[in-house]
């Protein structure tokens, strides 16, 4: 019973580092978004905080989200030395989801193991 519990805790945490980790992203997103309109840079947790009934800022959050997929690479090509330091935090979150969700799924492998 106890492991069942640990184990069911330890996948939800992970689903939540998951969430925190695509949140943090889009954040460094708007970020780069931002540097590149010749805007100010703002924080990370302006993703969040913005007026929701606003529909210009709406769609930019969702560019934003959208600006670099997971599964793509990110070439680092940009002129402005900031922009490339945004672009390599944004890999190396790619590759910490990556690596949770391996984790996640070895987890689900195991599960018939822990439940049974």
């Amino acid at each position: 019973m106890l492991l069942q519990f640990v184990f069911i805790f330890l996948a939800v945490v992970i689903m939540l580092a998951i969430l925190v980790l695509f949140v943090v992203k889009a954040g460094m997103q708007l970020q780069y978004l931002r540097i590149k309109q010749k805007k100010k840079k703002g924080n990370i947790s302006d993703f969040i905080q913005f007026d929701y009934t606003d529909s210009k800022e709406r769609a930019l959050r969702w560019e934003a989200f959208l600006l670099f997929p997971l599964m793509y690479a990110i070439v680092l090509d940009e002129d402005h030395e900031e922009l490339n330091a945004l672009k390599q935090a944004v890999k190396r979150i790619h590759i910490a989801i990556y690596i949770l969700l391996i984790v996640l799924i070895i987890m689900g492998i195991y599960s018939e193991k822990v439940f049974a």
